[in-house]
């Protein structure tokens, strides 16, 4: 890992992480806790600059669609304990529910083109809760 990684690293741990999690916390209405797979991206660059709105805006987004009432916030607190967002060097971009954790797996360095949408990240995790 190189020198501008290790910063946007530090950068994404000291300065929007922590506020893009309490704003999933504040829709869900619950203590979702948002972890990164920084070892995926640690020589990716691109892929780190991508992270936070292809991946963990995006969550929130998805997260507000899902909350819209009272039962998807239910549904939400039930069944979404943790949220792990992992970067992928090839394949197929993907969100599951497994263990009350919800994984979304992307090609970040790939930019939207390796990603899915707010709106397939709510509409996929809806059918799994």
């Amino acid at each position: 890992m190189g020198l501008i990684e290790k910063r946007l690293i530090k950068e994404a741990k000291e300065s929007w992480l922590p506020g893009e999690q309490k704003d999933i916390q504040d829709v869900a209405g619950a203590p979702v806790v948002v972890d990164v797979d920084w070892a995926t991206f640690e020589v990716d660059e691109v892929a780190l600059k991508n992270v936070q709105h292809l991946g963990v805006r995006k969550l929130a987004n998805a997260f507000r669609v899902i909350c819209v009432d009272e039962l998807g916030k239910e549904a939400v607190r039930e069944r979404v304990k943790r949220i792990f967002v992992t970067n992928l060097k090839e394949g197929t971009p993907s969100v599951v529910i497994e263990n009350d954790v919800v994984t979304l797996a992307c090609m970040f360095g790939k930019g939207t083109d390796g990603c899915l949408t707010d709106l397939q990240i709510a509409r996929t995790l809806e059918r799994m809760l």
